[in-house]
């Protein structure tokens, strides 16, 4: 029975081939008959503009891990790029790089978002028009914001801005 099978399927191999022969195969260095045009796409719709004009806009590569996605994002929204690779170990260590990460576990109301941003800091990010409510921390770009106005009042108080995260 399978010497019946193989003979079927070489017949129906000889005679696709044979066809293909006898009419001619198009060539492959000859344009398609039938193209599809594609609308072009617009890059500058993604890339998020920076708000300061002290740093530039950097491609945010989508073939890269979640944090250095992450940390692309937070130099286009003003991040000092010298910072990239502490900010992205911040991340790793508090969320994974998961933007809706949440701990319940905190003393001050639950940490959130990408750098596990705590409720102590919930009414001072909402009176800086941050946020309107603990929830907003779970949206990449607004904790990433929150995390630099943090990481701000610690170099302008202290000299060194990853003292809420405990980086020395």
């Amino acid at each position: 029975m399978n010497y019946l099978a193989e003979k079927i399927i070489g017949l129906v191999l000889c005679t696709v081939f044979g066809v293909t022969a006898l009419t001619g195969a198009p060539s492959a260095s000859s344009a398609p008959s039938g193209t599809i045009a594609l609308a072009p796409l617009d890059v500058q719709n993604y890339l998020i503009e920076p708000t300061t004009t002290t740093s530039s806009t950097i491609y945010i590569d989508p073939y890269t891990s979640a944090c250095e996605q992450f940390s692309a994002l937070a130099i286009n929204l003003g991040w000092p790029a010298d910072q990239r690779t502490v900010l992205e170990s911040i991340m790793k260590r508090e969320s994974n790089c998961t933007p809706n990460a949440i701990n319940r576990k905190d003393p001050f109301g639950g940490s959130r978002g990408l750098l596990q941003i705590n409720g102590s800091w919930h009414k001072w990010l909402i009176g800086k028009g941050i946020i309107t409510q603990a929830s907003n921390l779970l949206q990449a770009q607004t904790n990433l914001l929150a995390g630099l106005e943090i990481y701000n009042y610690g170099v302008e108080r202290y000299g060194f801005g990853w003292g809420p995260w405990s980086v020395k």
